[in-house]
């Protein structure tokens, strides 16, 4: 434990200092005032190997927040759906922009939903395949400060009450930490990120990059005590033909006993494409991502991309361990002239065949 609050501190200090030699640089983002409000709702239909094809409905809220100008327009999504499989979601995250320096995004829902489970590690095998039942409702809250005009400091909350139907499994036989019945997630934690994007949508050029450091205990109200430390950083360039290549790099690590469904993954639609729904878990994680996006006709986009990483009990097993490669290709569909949103198609594939997504916004 002291070492995490340590190596967070120590990062926390060297963002601060980094912040400061770009306080000279300018916000990039441009204002435009008949853009400033506009909201849509359409039916949805996607398509995600956890999910099958599933319908519903959605609705996008961007606008500025209060009087005064805020340095990013902000959006309020609301979301709900029910899958082939029988599944259930209901989502609502959001991101508001107040006046020029707070920021507070983050996620409420309650899905009922079920969860893939091969076993614990790189290891596991793709035919011990079973499925656990999860019904839990979500709360994510992240406030933010704007310490520097691309630097941002702040406080996260996370809530989850997982509730997990026993049964005789493979699962009940590996009798992970959360097993026996699931429990409550309540954690707080520290965040920092570096934003120097020129959209939030579909940036064309600069650096998003995000620390996280959680903890969890009784002082929380969780039934588990552990602690996470996860980076995340994208960076964006264009070529002067207007294509951009984009590059991801997460990487995440546990101390303590933190429940197995709050294990790092491969793979999702966001991370690692290629892979079934949670095929392989652990403790830890890293991971590279890449893009090349280019133009096809108007509002028609193209993609193609690879990842590669791994999992791990410890953190030097990330390293050492056997690598998750895997590659694709994907379409897009911007869906309003007014925001750089858009329709995901993408088709991956990874050692153990393809997968295939279709959903809305970017990977990263």
């Amino acid at each position: 434990m002291k070492k995490l609050i340590v190596s967070t501190f120590s990062f926390f200090c060297v963002a601060f200092v980094f912040g400061q030699t770009d306080s000279l640089v300018k916000d990039t983002t441009q204002y435009h005032p008949k853009d400033d409000f506009s909201i849509s709702g359409f039916p949805v239909a996607f398509y995600l190997p956890e999910t099958s094809l599933s319908f519903g409905a959605a609705g996008i809220l961007v606008f500025n927040a209060g009087k005064e100008k805020a340095w990013r327009k902000s959006q309020i999504s609301l979301g709900s759906a029910y899958t082939l499989k029988k599944q259930i979601l209901f989502f609502l995250p959001y991101e508001l922009y107040m006046k020029q320096k707070w920021k507070l995004n983050g996620e409420l829902g309650y899905y009922r939903y079920f969860f893939n489970y091969y076993g614990i590690g790189i290891n596991s095998q793709r035919e011990n395949l079973e499925t656990y039942d999860a019904n839990f409702p979500r709360l994510l809250a992240t406030l933010s400060y704007r310490v520097k005009p691309i630097l941002l400091a702040g406080v996260q909350y996370r809530f989850d009450y997982f509730d997990i139907p026993r049964k005789d499994s493979l699962l009940t036989a590996n009798n992970p930490v959360g097993a026996k019945g699931g429990g409550v997630v309540s954690s707080i934690g520290l965040s920092t990120s570096y934003d120097s994007r020129d959209d939030i949508f579909y940036p064309r050029k600069g650096v998003f990059a995000t620390l996280i450091a959680e903890n969890s205990g009784n002082y929380t109200g969780a039934s588990f005590d552990y602690s996470l430390i996860q980076f995340d950083l994208s960076a964006y360039h264009t070529f002067k033909w207007k294509h951009t290549l984009a590059t991801n790099v997460y990487t995440g690590l546990t101390i303590g006993d933190s429940p197995f469904f709050t294990y790092y993954y491969f793979s999702s639609g966001k991370k690692g494409r290629g892979y079934n729904d949670r095929r392989f878990i652990d403790k830890n994680i890293g991971m590279i991502q890449m893009e090349y996006r280019f133009g096809i006709y108007k509002r028609f986009r193209g993609t193609v991309f690879s990842s590669l990483g791994s999992v791990g009990n410890t953190y030097g097993e990330i390293f050492t361990n056997r690598q998750l490669w895997s590659y694709g290709g994907g379409l897009r569909f911007q869906l309003s002239k007014k925001q750089m949103s858009h329709l995901r198609v993408d088709v991956a594939r990874g050692s153990e065949g393809f997968q295939f997504y279709m959903t809305i916004g970017e990977a990263f």
